[in-house]
């Protein structure tokens, strides 16, 4: 058994199935972004996470 979350192509809600389940299209399998301490956006992204709090 897969143990990896995947996201449907065309509604964008994600699943642990290759079909969604509610819209019937295709889903892949979705990666984080790769973790860098030398990350140029970093400092944006840690800003727009804390105004969503």
């Amino acid at each position: 058994m897969r143990s990896k979350i995947l996201r449907c192509t065309a509604c964008s809600r994600y699943t642990l199935k290759d079909i969604c389940s509610i819209c019937g299209g295709h889903t892949t399998i979705t990666k984080p972004a790769r973790f860098s301490p030398d990350d140029p956006y970093g400092k944006y992204r840690r800003v727009l996470g804390q105004e969503a709090k």
